[in-house]
């Protein structure tokens, strides 16, 4: 077969539509986080290409809010990375131990969940896997609370 042209928007969707269907089946959370993570490299340049608040530059402006100074967007993008379980998914250093203590339920939604936040800034929330994991998520991290809890965040504080 030859060769064909894809746009790295659809690829990154073909790589999230995946990762969810695997989380939403209860499958392989190591594959959901690798999926989410290689989605989100991809979402978050086409995010700012849009003139859009990627995620990274969200969680940089609540942590210069919360913290008093703004991190760099690399390192803190790294370190966000690390916290979802990407890295450690993804590169196997020569002194890197060969075990790992993770938390797989948890690092898939949220790097799911970071992801999506991407998606959705430039595609909106109405394709199906979409709704599926937020009404998963709304069912399963008791969406009342969160939307709660969201309502008092003060508006500098909100994505853009």
């Amino acid at each position: 077969m030859a060769e064909q042209q894809y746009h790295k928007r659809d690829i990154a969707r073909w790589q999230l539509e995946t990762a969810v269907r695997l989380f939403l089946l209860g499958m392989d959370r190591s594959s959901v986080i690798t999926l989410a993570g290689a989605s989100n490299t991809i979402l978050e340049r086409i995010v700012r290409n849009a003139g859009k608040e990627p995620f990274v530059d969200y969680a940089c402006r609540v942590h210069r809010e919360m913290v008093g100074f703004t991190p760099k967007r690399r390192s803190y993008g790294h370190h966000i990375d690390k916290k979802l379980g990407i890295i450690v998914h993804k590169h196997m250093g020569k002194e890197d131990p060969e075990t790992v203590e993770l938390n797989l339920e948890k690092m898939a939604f949220d790097a799911l969940a970071r992801t999506l936040a991407n998606y959705v800034a430039i595609n909106g929330q109405e394709e199906p896997f979409v709704r599926a994991f937020l009404n998963w998520a709304w069912e399963n991290k008791d969406g009342r609370a969160l939307m709660d809890e969201f309502m008092k965040v003060p508006e500098r504080l909100k994505p853009r």
